[in-house]
């Protein structure tokens, strides 16, 4: 028997390796309140709509939710370039609201471990670099550069290197949420007008879920994979 190399995936992109989609917050409602006040409510009742209340506004959404490490979620809201990590095992969620470039940590009313540290922004990867391995022959190479700043080159033109503005946040010790602006030149894996990136990135497993997304036209791509370590350039 011959391989067709034709099916060797690499047609999937960036997401030929995404895990498949969750459905365990199908069913589900949360209660979520900020350290500010602020409340809102996710109705999630199918396995793909969502209804999003703030005060006495409601929207329906459509949403995907991929895993990223053992009871943690990445979730993308259709509706709006809106993602959020839901994290079932604390009790916390962390919104990440890409058009307006802001990121508000929430507890799950009813759920929030009163022993679990809050999310909060790090530089414990300061001086780290990983190649994400995306797909066959896909990869995106990060460098941590600081507690606000990233340099980062995309398969296959890694002599395009850019540094960008990049934030960095706690889940868990080893578990971080990256949200970054990234940047995609004609030629690279890419697809252009890609250019945010929220990442959940498990440095205990070096693996990764997490979108790449228009910040204008609300297109994304979701992405799973897993890491080398190197030196940082």
């Amino acid at each position: 028997m011959t391989i067709d190399r034709a099916h060797h995936g690499r047609r999937y992109g960036i997401a030929q390796y995404r895990y498949p989609l969750s459905y365990v917050l199908a069913g589900m409602t949360l209660d979520l309140r900020s350290a500010a006040g602020d409340a809102m409510r996710w109705d999630f009742t199918g396995p793909d709509r969502v209804t999003l209340t703030r005060g006495e506004h409601s929207e329906v959404s459509v949403y995907e939710c991929l895993p990223v490490a053992e009871d943690i979620y990445l979730v993308s809201f259709e509706i709006a370039p809106l993602f959020a990590v839901v994290d079932l095992v604390r009790g916390r969620v962390l919104e990440v609201d890409v058009a307006a470039d802001a990121e508000t940590a929430y507890a799950i009313e009813g759920a929030l471990d009163p022993g679990a540290a809050p999310i909060e922004a790090t530089d414990d990867m300061t001086g780290t670099s990983v190649s994400w391995i995306l797909g066959d022959g896909r990869d995106l190479r990060f460098d941590y550069v600081s507690a606000n700043e990233s340099r980062q080159s995309w398969s296959p033109r890694h002599d395009r290197v850019h540094d960008l503005p990049a934030r960095y946040y706690t889940l868990a010790e080893g578990l971080y949420v990256v949200v970054a602006r990234t940047a995609a030149p004609p030629g690279i894996d890419l697809p252009q007008g890609l250019n945010r990136l929220v990442m959940v990135q498990d440095f205990r497993k070096v693996v990764l879920g997490g979108v790449a997304v228009s910040a204008v036209f609300n297109e994304r791509v979701l992405f799973s994979g897993y890491g080398t370590f190197r030196d940082a350039s």
